[in-house]
C-alpha cells in the first residue's frame, strides 16, 4: 500500500469520513403520497429532535477510500467519549494496526506503526484545520462523526425550504455577495454543484470585498419526508471551490435512536475527487471505553505531519 495515498485516506477518515456514525435509524421509507411542503422552521424543529444524543460510543467500520481511481480497503475502530476524545485504530485488510490517533479538543496524537515509518507525533487540534486546509474545532468533528448536521443554526431565518423529488431540501439563503458571485439567485440551483467561474470579474470583484473572517458557503440537507432524519448534506465553498457531499442510509436502532450504517463521503475541488465509503459493522453506546495510547520506547518523535 502507497504510504502517502494510504496517510491521505486516514486524514479524510479522521475528519469528514468518519462521519461515521448516528443520525438516527430505521430503514428510510419513501412515502407513497406527494411530499407536502413544511417551512424552514418545520424541517429545523423536526430534525433537532432525531440528533443522536451519547455520552460513549464504540464502533467498528469497513472502509474504502477512492482517490484519482485507486483504491484503498481498510478498517478502523473508532471509540468516543462526548466533548472528550476520539480514539481510532487504523488497519488495512490484513488486520495489522498501522496508525492509532487520539483527539481532544485542544491536542492531536498519532503513532505510526508501519515498518519502515514508525513515528508518533503530539501537536494541537488546530494542525487538523491546517492538515485539511480548513477550520475544524472538535465540536465539528464530533458532529460530523456521529451523522448531526455540520452548521445547521436553528434559527430558520437563515433557510429556505422546497421539496425535491421524494425529500426535503433546506439550503441556507443566499448573501447578495453569493448571489453576484455565482450568477443566479438560491432559488435557481439545478443540481448538487455549484459551480464558479474564478476569471468571472463579478467573482474576482466579490473576493477582494470579503472580509478577513468571511465566508462564502452555501449548505443544502435533505431529510427524509416520514421523519426528517438527515439522509444527505451538500456544502460548496465558493471561496476555496471545494465541495463536501455527505450521504447516509440503511438506518438501524440503537435504544430509541436510528444511525446509518452506510455513509458515502464525497470531497472534490478543481483539481481532484477524493470519496470515502463506509460501513458501520457494530455500534455499541451502553458502556464505557478505554483510550489506549502507550508510545513505544524506540518510536522516535517528529515535529510535523
Amino acid at each position: 500500500m502507497k504510504k502517502r495515498n494510504f496517510y491521505m485516506a486516514i486524514l479524510i477518515f479522521i475528519a469528514s469520513s468518519v462521519i461515521c456514525a448516528c443520525s438516527e435509524k430505521k430503514n428510510a421509507t419513501k412515502t407513497k403520497e406527494p411530499v407536502r411542503h413544511r417551512t424552514a422552521g418545520h424541517l429545523l424543529r423536526n430534525y433537532e429532535r432525531n440528533q443522536f444524543e451519547f455520552d460513549w460510543i464504540g464502533m467498528k467500520i469497513d472502509a474504502e477510500s477512492v482517490t484519482m481511481g485507486e483504491t484503498q480497503g481498510f478498517k478502523a475502530t473508532l471509540r468516543m467519549r462526548k466533548d472528550s476524545a476520539i480514539w481510532v485504530s487504523i488497519s488495512p485488510a490484513l488486520g495489522i494496526e498501522v496508525f492509532r490517533i487520539l483527539l481532544t479538543p485542544d491536542s492531536l496524537s498519532l503513532i505510526s506503526k508501519i515498518p519502515d515509518n514508525k513515528y508518533f507525533y503530539q501537536g494541537k487540534f488546530i494542525v487538523l484545520s491546517e492538515i485539511l486546509g480548513t477550520d475544524i474545532d472538535f465540536d465539528m468533528l464530533q458532529n460530523l462523526l456521529l451523522g448531526n448536521a455540520l452548521g445547521l443554526d436553528k434559527d430558520e431565518g437563515k433557510f429556505r425550504s422546497e421539496v425535491d423529488n421524494d425529500a426535503h431540501l433546506l439550503i441556507s439563503k443566499y448573501k447578495r455577495k453569493m448571489r453576484r458571485m455565482v450568477g443566479v439567485d438560491d432559488r435557481k440551483l439545478e443540481d448538487d454543484t455549484i459551480v464558479v467561474n474564478p476569471n468571472d470579474p463579478r467573482y474576482q470583484r466579490t473576493i477582494k470585498r470579503l472580509d478577513e473572517d468571511e465566508d462564502m458557503i452555501v449548505s443544502r440537507y435533505w431529510l427524509e419526508p416520514d421523519n426528517y432524519r438527515l439522509v444527505k448534506s451538500v456544502f460548496n465553498d465558493l471561496i476555496s471551490q471545494r465541495a463536501l457531499e455527505v450521504k447516509y442510509d440503511d438506518f438501524e436502532q440503537n435504544g430509541e435512536q436510528y444511525y446509518p450504517t452506510e455513509v458515502r463521503l464525497r470531497v472534490s475541488n478543481t483539481k481532484s475527487i477524493r470519496e470515502l465509503n463506509m460501513e458501520i459493522t457494530k455500534l455499541v453506546s451502553d458502556k464505557t471505553f478505554e483510550f489506549n495510547f502507550d508510545i513505544p520506547d524506540d518510536f522516535p518523535r517528529r515535529d510535523s505531519l
